[in-house]
């Protein structure tokens, strides 16, 4: 009884050994296509206020000051008088300069009146010529007195309008230094500072590999660094506060930093109201004004080693290829692609951790979002 028992299961045994193994199951992959999308770049940089014009306030006359006219941190117009020296030693030195120059043309009118003379008797010869050339030496020293004496004037009254100070351009004035009575002159310092305020300049910086991409996206076939003019410029204060005026950028460094990589870039903002103040930190934000095309893919599906960026393709074979890309900036939740991709590529967005390169695997696209609609609902 037990041989033929023994012989059943042995043949039982040596059939189910001689079936294949069932294949293990295919790998199942979310993915997603590259699309081609109309986008406005928008890029957010660090940056600094400065003024357009920043004024160092000093005395060119030495002198005590009389007054002080205007009140600290107030806005002042351009010709408005800021601080009066005493004048008295000025005045007097004009004055001085005037009695000389009076003097000078009574000399000059005598000398012009000898001179003639003596033109007038040379032909008949009542005046010898060695008297006349003494009448011509006379009548030239006399007129250079007179110039002389012109320079005086004009250098008295230059030196009394220095005691008058005077705003050089409008802004905003600084705080006083100086107190009246204080001696003052053009050793003494600064005795306040005069910024601009309206328009104001933002300074920041950007990296080489942005102005790059940039201007591989927009120039294509024509470099034309002019064109990044029309960029609209925001800004964005500490406190969160988007500051309402739009600037342009005005200025592009001639060089890039070698210490930094970075190229200086310069925006001139509106500032109309007087917020916006030198120093002061900001978020620039660049706004691009034209429409333009790229492709996109989702964030998720980029991955970086040390070769750079890549993706995880699916091609017609079913099978899984790595495409290395370049990346330009984010928006929203997708990325931008300088290179490396063509529309209606097939890229894995789930389940990269179980793929290699050359595995075939099941796609799956991705899953729309609910719909939603179109327009916006009417009101009640």
């Amino acid at each position: 009884m037990l041989r033929p028992l023994f012989a059943v299961l042995t043949l039982s045994l040596a059939v189910g050994c001689s079936e294949e193994a069932p294949p293990p199951p295919m790998i199942e992959v979310i993915t997603d296509k590259v699309v081609l999308e109309p986008y406005q770049p928008e890029q957010e940089f660090v940056g600094r206020l400065q003024a357009i014009d920043d004024v160092a306030i000093q005395a060119k006359v030495g002198g005590y000051v009389h007054s002080r006219d205007f009140r600290e941190g107030e806005i002042v117009e351009a010709g408005a008088i800021l601080y009066t020296l005493d004048a008295s030693e000025y005045d007097a030195a004009l004055a001085r300069a005037q009695a000389g120059l009076a003097a000078a043309v009574a000399n000059q009118a005598n000398a012009e009146r000898n001179y003639k003379r003596g033109m007038g008797l040379i032909p008949s010869g009542s005046i010898s010529q060695s008297e006349m050339d003494d009448l011509t030496a006379k009548k030239l020293d006399a007129d250079a007195q007179f110039e002389s004496a012109q320079a005086e004037v004009t250098s008295a009254e230059v030196n009394l309008g220095y005691t008058t100070i005077r705003a050089p351009i409008s802004g905003r004035i600084g705080r006083s230094i100086v107190s009246v009575g204080d001696l003052v002159g053009p050793s003494t310092g600064n005795l306040t500072t005069l910024v601009s305020i309206d328009p104001i300049e933002a300074l920041f910086r950007v990296s080489e590999s942005t102005y790059v991409a940039a201007m591989k996206q927009r120039f294509a076939e024509e470099l034309d660094v002019e064109k990044l003019r029309s960029v609209e410029v925001t800004l964005e204060l500490t406190n969160g506060l988007v500051y309402p005026e739009v600037g342009r950028i005005d200025y592009f460094a001639n060089r890039v930093d070698q210490t930094t990589g970075t190229l200086e870039a310069r925006a001139l903002i509106p500032n109309p109201g007087s917020l916006l103040v030198p120093g002061q930190y900001v978020r620039v934000i660049l706004h691009e004004t034209e429409l333009l095309e790229g492709l996109f893919i989702p964030q998720a599906a980029v991955q970086a080693d040390q070769q750079g960026a890549f993706v995880m393709m699916v091609n017609a074979e079913s099978e899984v290829v790595r495409r290395n890309v370049e990346l330009g900036f984010r928006l929203d939740t997708n990325v931008l692609v300088l290179e490396g991709l063509v529309e209606g590529d097939v890229i894995i967005v789930r389940g990269l951790q179980l793929v290699r390169p050359g595995m075939t695997v099941k796609a799956t696209p991705m899953p729309l979002a609910a719909d939603a609609p179109t327009t916006a609902p009417a009101a009640a």
